[in-house]
C-alpha cells in the first residue's frame, strides 16, 4: 500500500515542468507535504524550488539549476494573482504588441488583496470589479491594454486594432490564451469608474476580435 508521503510525491513526480503550485493544493495531510516540500526544496538536485512561504515552482528538467527561468515567472505571477487577474499597465501593452517600450517591471492587475510578490520584478495591483473573476487572463490582460493606452507611447490606436484583427496580439499572448467577446462586455459594463474613453476603446477593442479565440501554440 502507498504511504502518504509516497501519494504526495507521485503527485509531485507528476507535475509537468515549468508549474507553479501552493502547498495546499497537494494531495496529502499538512503534517506530511510540508516536510516533504522542505525537504525536496533544499536538495539542489531536486526540480522543486521555493518562491516563498507556500508556493512552489517544479524546473523543466531535474537536471537544470534549482531555480526557475525568468520568463517561466510571468506565469508564476498569473497563478499568485489568481482568477480574474492578468498583467496590467505597460506590461500590458508590450505583451499586446500595442507599445515597443520594454518595462523594467511587470505589472499584474488583481481582484481583491494583492498578493505578496516574491520578486521584485512583479507588482500587483487591486481592482475592484469582481465581475473580472470570469475573465480568463488574457481576457483582463487586454482590459489593462486599453485601460493604460496612451499612458506610455504607444502606436496608433487603429495599428492596436489591426494587431487584435489579424491576431498578431493574441499569438503574442501565447499557449493558452482565451478571448471571449460576451465575456468581455459583460464584464465592461462593471468597469464603471474608468471614463468614457475607456468603455468606446474597449468596444472597440472587441469588436475587433475575430469571434471566440484560443490560442494553441505561440508565434511569438
Amino acid at each position: 500500500m502507498p504511504t502518504a508521503t509516497s501519494q504526495s510525491r507521485a503527485w509531485l513526480d507528476d507535475l509537468p515542468g515549468g508549474e507553479f503550485f501552493f502547498a495546499s493544493e497537494v494531495p496529502g495531510r499538512s503534517s506530511v507535504v510540508r516536510p516533504l516540500l522542505s525537504r525536496l526544496s533544499a536538495d539542489e538536485r531536486s526540480p522543486i524550488h521555493r518562491e516563498m512561504q507556500g508556493f512552489y515552482s517544479k524546473l523543466w528538467h531535474e537536471a537544470d539549476e534549482p531555480r526557475v527561468p525568468y520568463a517561466d515567472r510571468v506565469y508564476g505571477s498569473l497563478k499568485l494573482a489568481g482568477p480574474g487577474g492578468g498583467g496590467a499597465s505597460g506590461f500590458a501593452l508590450n505583451w499586446l504588441g500595442w507599445t515597443l517600450q520594454h518595462p523594467c517591471r511587470y505589472d499584474f492587475a488583481v481582484v481583491g488583496r494583492p498578493p505578496t510578490s516574491p520578486w521584485k520584478f512583479a507588482r500587483f495591483h487591486r481592482r475592484s470589479n469582481k465581475s473580472r473573476l470570469g475573465l480568463s487572463w488574457a481576457e483582463v490582460t487586454l482590459v489593462e491594454a486599453v485601460r493604460a493606452f496612451g499612458i506610455l507611447e504607444c502606436l496608433p490606436w487603429d495599428a492596436a486594432m489591426d494587431m487584435l484583427r489579424s491576431g498578431v496580439s493574441q499569438h503574442r499572448l501565447g499557449v493558452g490564451a482565451v478571448l471571449r467577446q460576451d465575456a468581455l462586455l459583460a464584464a465592461a459594463a462593471d468597469e464603471r469608474s474608468q471614463p468614457r474613453e475607456f468603455h468606446v476603446r474597449l468596444g472597440d477593442a472587441v469588436q475587433a476580435l475575430p469571434g471566440p479565440v484560443a490560442i494553441a501554440s505561440s508565434a511569438a
